[in-house]
């Protein structure tokens, strides 16, 4: 079963790898999926940040 983050968990972890926290500490720290995180990154910086419950609406 996959696991469903909150926006909040994601902005946080966004902020903390922005802020040069390294990825890999960050998802332990979090307990995610290190290959998560760039993903998140990517979504948040297409300004599609974190829409519902991770789907993005057309």
């Amino acid at each position: 079963m996959r696991k469903s983050y909150d926006k909040v968990l994601k902005l946080q972890a966004f902020q903390m790898v922005k802020e040069g926290k390294r990825i890999a500490d960050v998802a332990r720290e979090l307990d995610v999926a290190e290959q998560t995180l760039p993903n998140w990154g990517k979504k948040y910086d297409q300004n599609k940040a974190f829409v519902g419950s991770g789907h993005l609406k057309p």
